[in-house]
């Protein structure tokens, strides 16, 4: 494969999909996308000829398909350095925990541990200064007017573990810990970005939280019920367009677009960046040293975990006591 090759996740719609179709314009770019249904990728297969788009099955929700789609990465580049990967895939649940094959609550897993094992696996394979893209969210922080207004209260951290199994505050009703989850999940997406970058060597890889703004539309909705999709795609993308913070898939999707192809944000490294490519601070809670190396330390635990195979993927043997 040609060296100019962009490695990215949940390109099957809104902010991947448009992410995608911007890199694609240019002919020189070419693209290894991970989808749960590659079949689902006919929107991003029209525009670009057959050999610049490579479309491997990911399913975030398995630890074992993350590995599997991590390996077959890596021999697609057979040695050649990726010029950026993506972390963009994500979920939102609207109803009761669920948890993974592997033990896991279902948005952690997807939305942040999943792929921080994909870039623990993948560091190697980038060129050195290819930035890394995690997908963030004003939801993590509890002082965001808008993210506020939608009934989020932004990130709870009560321990690693209790994250991890999506333990957080059980006197919430069933709506409020789901939207609280993803809130998590996304401060947790912050906390990993600004202890990866703490942590690789100058000049190996550049680290970067992007908040996409809210952007009414898109997939996220997809579990919610059929009004409240119904209004998600027509009503609020108008009622939200005034909102400082809101933004539309292809405007954010156009500056992800900006940091993957290295014209944006060049010499910045742990930082948290929004949709408008300005630089944020995020919340208080994301910028704590503290909960970024607990987080850290477990996801490295989990990444050293699953490069070894196992019958057995679940919790560590120090994990299982509840």
């Amino acid at each position: 494969m040609p060296s100019r090759v962009h490695l990215l996740t949940g390109a099957t719609s809104g902010l991947g999909l448009e992410a995608a179709r911007r890199l694609l314009a240019d002919p020189a770019n070419h693209l290894v996308v991970g989808a749960r249904s590659p079949e689902a990728m006919a929107a991003l297969r029209l525009p670009a000829e057959p050999d610049r788009l490579v479309v491997l099955p990911l399913d975030l929700a398995s630890l074992d398909s993350t590995v599997r789609f991590a390996r077959a990465v890596e021999e697609r580049l057979a040695g050649r350095p990726a010029a950026s990967l993506a972390a963009n895939a994500g979920l939102q649940f609207a109803g009761p925990r669920r948890l993974t094959a592997d033990d896991y609550e279902e948005t952690f897993q997807v939305n942040l541990l999943s792929h921080a094992v994909l870039i623990e696996r993948l560091v190697p394979c980038l060129a050195p200064g290819a930035p890394i893209v995690l997908t963030a969210s004003g939801t993590h922080d509890p002082g965001n007017r808008l993210a506020r207004f939608f009934g989020f209260r932004g990130g709870l951290f009560p321990d690693v573990e209790r994250v991890a199994r999506g333990d957080l505050d059980a006197t919430a009703s069933v709506a409020q810990q789901a939207k609280d989850r993803y809130a998590t999940s996304k401060l947790c997406t912050i906390l990993y970005a600004h202890a990866l970058a703490r942590r690789l060597s100058p000049g190996t890889a550049r680290v970067i939280a992007f908040d996409p703004g809210l952007m009414p539309g898109t997939g996220l909705a997809r579990d919610r019920s059929a009004v409240e999709q119904w209004a998600w795609s027509t009503v609020l993308p108008i009622l939200v367009r005034p909102f400082p913070g809101a933004s539309t898939a292809r405007r954010s999707g156009e500056a992800l677009a900006e940091i993957l192809l290295g014209r944006r944000c060049t010499d910045d490294s742990g930082v948290h960046v929004d949709h408008r490519l300005v630089r944020t601070p995020g919340s208080a809670d994301s910028l704590r040293r503290d909960w970024q190396d607990a987080l850290d330390g477990f996801v490295r635990r989990i990444a050293a975990d699953v490069a070894t195979p196992t019958a057995d993927r679940r919790w560590p043997t120090k994990l299982t006591a509840r």
